[in-house]
């Protein structure tokens, strides 16, 4: 076989095998964003400090909520550390379960794997029926292949019939197609906190770009201190708000979109 063959063949792999695994995940649990179709437009995220949120009607908003961090460090320490705070709500809200992974020089080995997903595992079965469950983990380039297999052994272990949210930098969603083999139903762009690349993006999305993606199509996370003009294609927001939520702040949050 020469030389050029063996190279095209590799291309081809590389090329088709992520594609293959969207496909035949798209194939058993439907497209990308279907699962999610149940939750509110509007969703707030609740993070760990107290928050009241019994302002809030049962069919205005939904709560993505943290409910611990999971700190994978090294090449075998996994700790889950729980919510401190308590978080109050009217009881029909529909709820988004969170959990934030924080990562120092990981080896993401078979055993630091599996400690990360029974601690996912744990958090969620705590948790109160959420309507669906997200990650926030801002994985490095060298962290990615772990993160995918994390995120197909929790696929495997968790209900079919509840969707699993990431969070994703907006770099992955405009032009860095590294998740789109990636076994979930929403990746949330980030939009806000975006460090140098910023400003461009900011200028791109104001200006219509649509994120290419498909899985951040439809849905945006941003922030109430960095006012971004956003154009009709968002079908579902997440806002974040650096201090405890208030009808106020809410009601001034969402009046853009409305």
């Amino acid at each position: 076989m020469s030389r050029l063959l063996k190279a095209l063949l590799v291309v081809i792999a590389l090329v088709t095998i992520p594609s293959l695994l969207s496909l035949g995940y798209r194939l058993i649990y439907g497209h990308g964003n279907s699962l999610m179709g149940n939750l509110p437009r509007f969703i707030v995220w609740a993070w760990d400090r107290p928050e009241d949120l019994r302002f809030l009607k049962e069919d205005e908003a939904g709560i993505a909520v943290l409910l611990a961090y999971v700190r994978v460090e090294g090449e075998q320490s996994v700790r889950v550390e729980r919510r401190k705070h308590p978080m109050y709500l009217t009881p029909k809200t529909p709820l988004i379960a969170v959990v934030r992974i924080e990562t120092s020089k990981p080896r993401w080995t078979f055993d630091q794997r599996k400690q990360a997903l029974d601690g996912l595992k744990a958090v969620f079965d705590d948790s109160s029926v959420p309507k669906a469950v997200q990650i926030d983990f801002d994985a490095t380039e060298i962290e990615r292949s772990g993160y995918a297999s994390l995120l197909q052994d929790l696929r495997r272990d968790l209900p079919k019939r509840l969707p699993i949210s990431i969070t994703a930098l907006a770099s992955w969603c405009m032009g860095d197609n590294w998740i789109r083999a990636l076994p979930v139903d929403e990746a949330v762009p980030m939009l806000f906190r975006m460090g140098p690349d910023g400003p461009a993006v900011r200028r791109a999305i104001e200006s219509g770009d649509d994120l290419n993606e498909e899985l951040c199509r439809g849905v945006a996370g941003i922030s109430t201190d960095e006012p971004l003009k956003v154009k009709d294609w968002l079908g579902r927001v997440y806002f974040f708000h650096p201090e405890p939520w208030t009808r106020a702040a809410f009601d001034k949050a969402v009046e853009p979109f409305q």
